[in-house]
């Protein structure tokens, strides 16, 4: 594995984490979700080994919401990370890594996202339609309009903070609790995070978001999650499936991956050859 560097046009420094080197064939780009990296999400550690054993090379993408807070290189001067996350700019991060693997002459290109990342890249592809990426990949995909019972207690408790900073000029400013007892954001991170209303295109349950991003995307994807994944509510398959009722392409593959949570633990090698096969398929 080696760390490549990709810079964003706003002038930001992402490090991506490469397998596969010198396999030139095919591209697998998987961005990751809230915090998360390559050293907390094992199962991207172990489908990166899996598809550089095929001769496929595979980037975990760390895009601006990666790790909690993280002093980077940045053309402002200031740290990145879930922190200080505003959603639109994963569009800048993407296309940064999508313009490292073209400039690295892939013959293909395969993006993908976890978690919240899945939701940046619906929101990519929707913008860039004439890109060529392939096929794309939804590991865990969540419906961020719609949040668990004590994720809303606790936006419920954080807004009248978050507001009072707005007005105060104070927005990039941490708020004094952590959300959900994990995150702390800046008033602005936190407000984006709950209001911003282009991260809310997979509505499987709520009703402040819309379908017309995946509805524009015209390749093919893989849709896979885990069985007990919190985010399915107790229905992997209805959840896979609502999102494929309401893609333009209905050639998805949806695959439920028996007895893994949210990030796979213990169930890795079963991500890993799921991922594998649905890009050899891709060839």
């Amino acid at each position: 594995m080696k760390i490549i560097e990709v810079e964003t046009k706003r002038g930001d420094i992402l490090c991506g984490c490469l397998y596969g080197e010198k396999y030139k064939e095919t591209c697998v780009i998987i961005t990751n979700g809230t915090c998360g990296s390559i050293f907390e999400n094992k199962f991207l550690q172990v489908v990166g080994e899996e598809l550089e054993k095929h001769k496929i090379s595979f980037i975990y993408a760390h895009n601006s919401g990666a790790f909690h807070r993280i002093d980077t290189k940045t053309k402002s001067g200031k740290p990145s990370g879930c922190t200080y996350e505003l959603f639109d700019n994963c569009l800048e991060d993407l296309q940064a890594y999508v313009d490292w693997a073209k400039e690295s002459r892939f013959k293909h290109i395969i993006l993908g996202g976890h978690s919240y990342g899945t939701n940046k890249v619906v929101y990519y592809l929707s913008k860039n339609q004439n890109e060529m990426i392939d096929k794309y990949i939804l590991i865990s995909p969540t419906d961020t309009g719609y949040l668990k019972e004590h994720e809303k207690l606790s936006a419920d408790e954080l807004m009248p903070i978050a507001l009072k900073f707005k007005e105060e000029n104070k927005l990039d400013e941490l708020l004094p609790i952590a959300f959900d007892n994990w995150n702390l954001y800046t008033a602005r991170a936190f407000l984006d995070f709950i209001e911003n209303k282009h991260a809310k295109n997979l509505p499987i349950y709520s009703k402040n978001g819309n379908w017309k991003q995946l509805k524009t995307i015209k390749q093919t994807g893989l849709f896979v999650m885990g069985e007990k994944d919190g985010f399915a509510f107790g229905n992997t398959s209805n959840h896979l499936q609502t999102i494929n009722a309401n893609s333009k392409n209905k050639n998805n593959i949806l695959a439920v991956i028996d007895s893994a949570g949210h990030t796979f633990r213990n169930r890795e090698q079963e991500l890993a050859n799921t991922i594998l096969n649905f890009v050899k398929e891709s060839k």
